[in-house]
């Protein structure tokens, strides 16, 4: 992997897990039409690593907050963290025990339907169809039905466990590369009645056990390969793109959402999953 290689999919990847595009789905589309065919999971582990630090970066004041009315009992800061924990259970069970069988569909060999292979980018040309039309799509409706009659939803002091476990199958859909975690979660936390902020904000603070519960699980294989690793250069300098590219992200999101609805990434996602299933 060449220096370039790792920057172009340092950047995707820090876009992409935090806009509502899927960072699986577009490693997949890196890999197979830009060429980038030799990513090592040294590199895939510390993705993880740059992109954790990005929301960290980013989220700290909401992670502050939640923290500090945890131990003091004020506000909503154990509602949400009872919420986050249901949220991320969904994810962690499917993660666990599909994860192989999806990497083997989506990422590595595709399948074949009697005598017609497909390859596993058309299968996320189909993932980002789903993430436009199911997730978007219907989130959009639900804000244009609220500027019409000026509503802006709710936040943290609406929270139940019951949302939080609708938020958390939604991000549990996304193990599949093409259905985006941050747009599935977003989208279903707007479709819920919450704010367009508070969605977008609770679905960053999902992605930190998510991504760290990733990281680690695959720090034991880190441990043995990085010491034989020859692209350490090349790794760290993705690795950085990806926690810049992915803060930047973040803050583009929860700027835009303020006053702009999601029918840009539903027309993107349309036009790329099209081009996928069509290649």
């Amino acid at each position: 992997m060449t220096l370039l290689d790792a920057l172009i999919v340092g950047i995707v990847q820090g876009l992409a897990e935090f806009l509502p595009i899927s960072s699986s789905g577009h490693l997949v589309v890196t890999r197979y039409f830009y060429g980038v065919h030799d990513v090592s999971l040294s590199y895939i582990v510390l993705l993880h690593v740059g992109t954790l630090a990005a929301v960290l970066a980013a989220m700290w004041r909401d992670i502050w907050t939640v923290i500090s009315e945890c131990i003091s009992g004020r506000g909503h800061g154990r509602t949400l963290a009872v919420a986050l924990i249901v949220a991320t259970i969904p994810g962690a069970l499917v993660g666990f025990f599909f994860e192989d069988v999806v990497d083997h569909v989506f990422v590595e060999k595709g399948m074949t339907i009697g005598a017609f292979p497909l390859e596993p980018y058309k299968f996320v040309g189909l993932a980002f169809l789903v993430t436009a039309q199911v997730f978007l799509h219907h989130a959009d409706v639900v804000l244009k039905r609220r500027a019409e009659t000026n509503t802006h939803g709710f936040g943290a002091e609406r929270m139940t466990w019951m949302a939080a476990l609708r938020i958390g199958l939604a991000q549990a859909a996304a193990v599949i590369p093409g259905i985006s975690r941050s747009g599935a979660t977003i989208a279903t936390g707007i479709i819920s009645g919450f704010s367009r902020d508070f969605a977008a904000r609770f679905s960053f603070l999902m992605s930190i056990p998510i991504i760290m519960g990733s990281a680690l699980a695959q720090l034991p294989h880190l441990r043995v390969e990085w010491p034989y690793e020859p692209n350490k250069q090349a790794i760290i300098i993705g690795v950085i793109a990806a926690a810049v590219s992915g803060f930047l992200a973040i803050k583009f999101m929860l700027h835009l959402l303020r006053t702009h609805d999601l029918r840009r990434f539903i027309v993107y996602l349309w036009i790329l999953g099209l081009i996928c299933i069509a290649s």
